[in-house]
C-alpha cells in the first residue's frame, strides 16, 4: 500500500485536480476509484460528505481539492507549485477562488440550463464575460505566459484545467464561446493541454460527453426511484 492514497472517480474534474498535483509532485501514491453512484458502505467513514477527492498521507485524511492541493505543496516543498512572495501567493488563492466562485457557476449553469432556450444566450454571455475577466484582469497583468503567472506552473493554473479541458463540451452541447479577444487564455490553454500532468490525466471530449450523459440518466433514475 502506497503512503499517499487519492479515493477518486474518473470522471470527476476535481479528483483530477489533485492527480494532477501528484504527478506535479512527483509523488508515488495510489489510486482507489470510487463509483459515486454506488458507494461502498466504508467509504462515509473517509469522506463524510461523500465526496471525491479524498487524500490519505501520514495518517492524516484532507478532502476539498484546493485545500489537498495546497497540503500537498506545504508537506512536499519541491517543486513549489505557488509563487514564492507572499503578494503572489495571494493573488494565486485570489485567482483559485474565482474560478470556485465565478468560472464554475457560469459554466455550470450553462449546461444545466442547456435546454432553456431563453436563458441560454443570456448563460452564454455571462460565461463569456467571466472569460473575459479572466484574460484581462488576470492573464495579461500577472505575467507574460504560458502560465498564469508567468514561466511556473502554479495551483491556480491547476485549479481551471480540468474545466478548461471540458471547455469543448461546453461549446457542442451549449454553444458556449471563447471571446475573439481571450488570446492569453487561448495560449494557456493550449500549454496546459501540453503539459504531461495534464495529458496523462485527460480525456477527451466524446468521454466528458458520455460521461455527463450516464450521470444525468443515473441521476433522473434515483430521484424517480
Amino acid at each position: 500500500m502506497s503512503a499517499i492514497e487519492l479515493y477518486s472517480f474518473a470522471a470527476c474534474p476535481y479528483a483530477q485536480r489533485t492527480h494532477i498535483t501528484l504527478l506535479e509532485k512527483q509523488l508515488d501514491f495510489e489510486i482507489i476509484e470510487i463509483d459515486l453512484f454506488n458507494r461502498p458502505d466504508w467509504f462515509a467513514t473517509i469522506s463524510p460528505y461523500g465526496k471525491v477527492p479524498v487524500l490519505r498521507h501520514a495518517g492524516v485524511t484532507v478532502h476539498e481539492s484546493s485545500i489537498i492541493n495546497q497540503y500537498l505543496d506545504e508537506a512536499f516543498p519541491q517543486p513549489a507549485l505557488m509563487p514564492e512572495s507572499p503578494a503572489l501567493r495571494a493573488q494565486a488563492r485570489i485567482w483559485m477562488d474565482y474560478c470556485e466562485t465565478r468560472f464554475l457557476p457560469a459554466a455550470h449553469r450553462l449546461m444545466s440550463e442547456v435546454d432553456d432556450p431563453d436563458k441560454r444566450a443570456a448563460n452564454r454571455e455571462k460565461l463569456a464575460e467571466v472569460l473575459r475577466h479572466i484574460e484581462h484582469e488576470g492573464l495579461r497583468k500577472t505575467g507574460s505566459g504560458p502560465w498564469f503567472f508567468g514561466s511556473e506552473l502554479s495551483l491556480a493554473d491547476i485549479q481551471f484545467a480540468p474545466f478548461l479541458e471540458r471547455f469543448d463540451m461546453y461549446v457542442q452541447l451549449a454553444g458556449a464561446v471563447l471571446p475573439g479577444d481571450c488570446s492569453q487564455l487561448r495560449d494557456w490553454r493550449a500549454a496546459l493541454q501540453r503539459r504531461p500532468s495534464v495529458a496523462a490525466t485527460a480525456h477527451d471530449t466524446a468521454y466528458h460527453i458520455e460521461a455527463r450523459r450516464q450521470m444525468l440518466e443515473r441521476v433522473a433514475a434515483r430521484t424517480t426511484a
